[in-house]
């Protein structure tokens, strides 16, 4: 399986807030995690985005829930293009369908909770979690 490219600093953070069950919004990751992204600039906002796609993808793709989905916006929500590049994510992996499953709020607390509970179980933390701690 090809490797992607993941920030790791970000992923770790992500891993953390998990295991705390919490969720964190874009800018306050963005300087927690000391990215150095200038959101002012569309380019570093681009690449932030592309940083949280490539983290997810390579945990659905490695059979572990979309850790960005735990990256919000002010207020707990995200944005419709972002909810469904989960759901395009998420739809082998947890055999969406669509008549069953929209890309919207309640998705999204689906996403999170699959988070929780799996970075929850010391094992999944231990085998795939933050190294050198």
């Amino acid at each position: 399986m090809e490797e992607l490219y993941v920030n790791r600093e970000i992923r770790e953070t992500l891993i953390d807030l998990a295991v705390e069950n919490k969720t964190i919004t874009f800018s306050r990751l963005n300087t927690g995690s000391d990215t150095g992204y200038n959101f002012q600039i569309p380019s570093d906002r681009d690449e932030f985005y592309e940083d949280l796609e490539a983290i997810s993808l390579s945990e659905v793709k490695n059979g572990r829930p979309p850790l960005s989905s735990l990256v919000v916006y002010k207020g707990g929500s995200s944005s419709k293009p972002i909810l469904e590049g989960f759901y395009d994510m998420c739809e082998e992996l947890y055999d969406l369908s669509p008549e069953t499953t929209k890309p919207n709020s309640k998705f999204l607390k689906s996403l999170q909770l699959k988070c929780h509970e799996y970075w929850k179980i010391t094992d999944n933390f231990r085998e795939f979690g933050p190294k050198n701690r």
